[in-house]
């Protein structure tokens, strides 16, 4: 490789011109390209060219959010490194544990720890030691965040019954006729605002069953997953506002949800994750509520919420939303209320007596019953 700090980038990682990304998450890393100096340290000039041909490659590979907050943690990382005149690649265990502690002072918990996950891959791609995995780092996390009990930020559930409540009030013209269709669409798919753009009017079909659409899934965390292409139950109702938004719109082929430009004129561009975001916002002000609590997974986690309070096990709720583990919808669940729960279905089960119908106990066991006299 040329040593030159004019060397164009795509000769230093060695990919055609025409290959680089042209997203704004990768020119903003361009103050951190590799540059001469960067061989004066041993491990600093390979490393850099192994994580840049990484990124290169990887930007329209995984999604669009994981790629920007990628690029934003190691931008930030590689900055506050520089201001200090600290390696980066490799970092030192004790350069990740001061960037920890000046972090925590302005940043939640679950954003910091999606910095540490950000080295850590920036390492573990530059085939670099993790300073992450250093006990210096895991001891000054546990330090700075051992008494808190804080909850990572999280959408709150748009569940059916203030739903249907605010789609019935939604009015008329394009967007909220959209919108109508939108929010049942990722309601009964639980979908994630990133694969509403990927929706299809080919991809709705109809069988001796009912309705399904084809969903191709934004996220694909195993090998073990049988594909990213999913069908989905939607109800007949949902299909009337899907039919009801196309002819309104015009809409015959290619992707369903479209943006709507002020004048209400139908886009043809698939609508962006920050419209389905406003949409959402929008729905929940019609329904009474704080639209700043809402995004664009509010539908998905609302119908999870609606399952699990319906008593529909937790399997077949994970086979609903393409989750591989039982830990997030069980997350999404523990904001139910408690007359919901588990214990509150159990002790309905059980028949329970009160005081107040003057038996304590089912059987009226009389040595249990003395022991609260």
């Amino acid at each position: 490789m040329a040593n030159s700090v004019l060397t164009p980038i795509h000769q230093l990682v060695d990919i055609p011109l025409a290959q680089l990304p042209t997203a704004t998450a990768w020119d903003r890393l361009s103050p951190y390209w590799p540059v001469p100096e960067d061989r004066e340290l041993p491990g600093q000039w390979e490393g850099k060219v192994r994580l840049f041909q990484y990124l290169a490659k990887a930007c329209g590979a995984i999604s669009d959010d994981s790629y920007r907050a990628l690029c934003g943690d190691l931008r930030l990382f590689f900055g506050w490194c520089r201001a200090r005149g600290l390696p980066t690649l490799p970092a030192k265990p004790q350069t990740v544990a001061d960037f920890l502690v000046d972090q925590a002072e302005i940043k939640s918990k679950s954003t910091v720890r999606r910095y540490l996950a950000s080295i850590a891959k920036a390492h573990k791609i530059t085939e670099l030691f993790n300073p992450v995995s250093h006990q210096d780092v895991t001891l000054t996390y546990e330090r700075l965040y051992r008494d808190d009990t804080s909850e990572p930020d999280q959408s709150e559930g748009l569940r059916w019954e203030r739903l249907q409540v605010a789609l019935s009030h939604l009015g008329e013209g394009p967007r909220m006729v959209r919108d109508n269709a939108l929010m049942r669409v990722m309601y009964d798919c639980l979908l994630r605002a990133s694969e509403v753009r990927r929706l299809t009017l080919e991809g709705l079909s109809q069988n001796q069953d009912g309705y399904r659409l084809r969903v191709i899934r934004s996220k694909k965390r195993s090998k073990a997953q049988q594909g990213v292409i999913k069908y989905k139950f939607i109800d007949v109702t949902t299909v009337t506002a899907i039919k009801a938004w196309c002819e309104l719109a015009g809409i015959t082929t290619g992707a369903i949800f479209r943006g709507v430009a002020k004048n209400g004129k139908v886009l043809e561009t698939p609508l962006s994750t920050k419209g389905i975001n406003r949409a959402v916002q929008r729905v929940a002000k019609v329904a009474g509520l704080d639209p700043r609590d809402y995004s664009g997974h509010a539908c998905r986690i609302g119908a999870c919420q609606d399952m699990l309070a319906a008593g529909i096990d937790i399997g077949r709720v994970m086979l609903a939303g393409d989750w591989e583990r039982p830990e997030m919808p069980a997350y999404y669940g523990r904001k139910l209320a408690p007359e919901q729960g588990g214990m509150a279905e159990l002790t309905r089960h059980q028949h329970r007596k009160t005081p107040e119908d003057g038996v304590w106990f089912e059987h009226d066991d009389l040595s249990s019953r003395s022991a609260f006299k």
